[in-house]
């Protein structure tokens, strides 16, 4: 039986969007570190305009009825799916001859873009992400403790593997999935999201010192955290508060995109040119795993974009498309983003059996565009190729 619960503004992507973009505004006004350059008003304005044009597209979907949800008891057979991964990752390791979380721990390099065998793990990663969010949704409603097992048992496999993105991509899914069926006292659901989200960042800060212990100087004597003051430029009004240090990563990690793409604005200088439309669209506007090999073929590759610091990297969702084609290449990638993220709950529609997984996923890859583009970010969005495919095959049994 099925049973049909609505959905609420708590889960619309759009208005996701503008939370995690307001989040990085107010961290930055914390101004904990040296680096970080002023906001210009032109960047602040941009913000402003993409927050009132998502907040519009947000309120049309939620009113048109777009986010009702129907909840569908589990039809796939999880356990051999299960198997199937399980045995797919230890074909990785063996191939890797490696397993990075131990290899890291004991000093070894790795180069975690060059990590596994090429494609097979980039769609064994992704449906992973995609089947751990599936099995947490499959617990909701079915309340089986099998389900929430299975859904623990994936979420190791990231952990092996240490990338700390895919585990906070994962945990944010299942957070929008419990998110979405929650109908109790909202206030109390929100002091538990604020106690888990100050967990999991202290959590994250300590991930990020075990990882920095593998790219320091080894005759380093200084506390793990100190170091990272130093060459984060702390400000005293943070290294004298009674703010735990680990923090200090977490502030880094989320207001730090904002601080790359403004000193990208500041100093690069876009060349409009039609070869350069032609690799923005190739490498802003398409799945990274095609695009590099695009960009092989043609012997190009990305251009570099300014950073505040070497060892911080992501630039938001837009730094690279200001590095191409300035606020025209900006306000391109945020329409595309915003009419990809609409065309994809018209196609997925609620009476799939998978909307719930769909919603989740887009709802953490618009909120993760506050680091990267997670559109082209394969390792994100390619999750949301898996809920239309198991679709289809829905479909034809429905047919049938």
């Amino acid at each position: 039986m099925n049973k049909k619960i609505i959905g609420n503004a708590d889960v619309n992507p759009f208005f996701t969007y503008i939370v995690g973009f307001t989040l990085a505004l107010l961290m930055y006004q914390l101004d904990w570190s040296y680096l970080f350059p002023s906001l210009t008003l032109s960047l602040v304005f941009f913000l402003i305009i993409t927050f009132v044009i998502s907040g519009f597209i947000g309120l049309y979907v939620q009113r048109k009825g777009v986010l009702k949800n129907y909840e569908y008891i589990n039809k796939l057979n999880v356990n051999w799916i299960v198997l199937g991964i399980t045995i797919g990752y230890i074909l990785n390791f063996i191939y890797a001859g490696q397993i990075p979380l131990f290899s890291i721990t004991n000093n070894v390099d790795i180069d975690y873009q060059e990590f596994g065998i090429p494609t097979f793990y980039v769609i064994l990663a992704t449906f992973t992400s995609f089947f751990t969010v599936y099995l947490f949704k499959c617990y909701v409603v079915e309340k089986k403790k099998k389900y929430l097992f299975l859904c623990l048992y994936l979420l190791v496999f990231p952990i092996l593997i240490f990338t700390r993105g895919t585990v906070l991509l994962d945990i944010s899914s299942i957070f929008f999935v419990y998110l979405f069926s929650y109908k109790k006292n909202k206030i109390k659901i929100y002091l538990w999201i604020v106690a888990i989200i100050l967990v999991v960042l202290i959590g994250f800060g300590m991930l990020g010192n075990i990882r920095t212990s593998n790219q320091i100087d080894k005759g380093q004597t200084q506390e793990l955290s100190e170091i990272m003051l130093n060459l984060a430029e702390a400000k005293p009004s943070f290294v004298n508060s009674a703010v735990p240090k680990a923090y200090f990563w977490s502030y880094l990690y989320i207001s730090s995109p904002l601080a790359n793409l403004q000193i990208n604005v500041n100093e690069q200088k876009p060349v409009y040119s039609l070869p350069t439309a032609l690799q923005y669209a190739n490498s802003e506007l398409n799945f990274d795993f095609i695009s590099k090999r695009v960009s092989t073929v043609f012997n190009v590759r990305k251009p570099d974009n300014t950073l505040i610091a070497p060892f911080l990297t992501v630039g938001t969702v837009y730094s690279t498309s200001y590095t191409y084609l300035g606020w025209w290449g900006m306000s391109i990638t945020f329409l595309f983003l915003m009419s990809i993220s609409f065309c994809y709950l018209i196609v997925i529609k609620p009476q799939n059996p998978y909307f719930s997984t769909a919603l989740a996923m887009l709802n953490t890859l618009l909120l993760f565009c506050i680091f990267d583009n997670m559109m082209s970010f394969s390792g994100m969005s390619f999750q949301l190729v898996y809920p239309i495919l198991l679709s289809l095959k829905f479909k034809k049994n429905k047919a049938i």
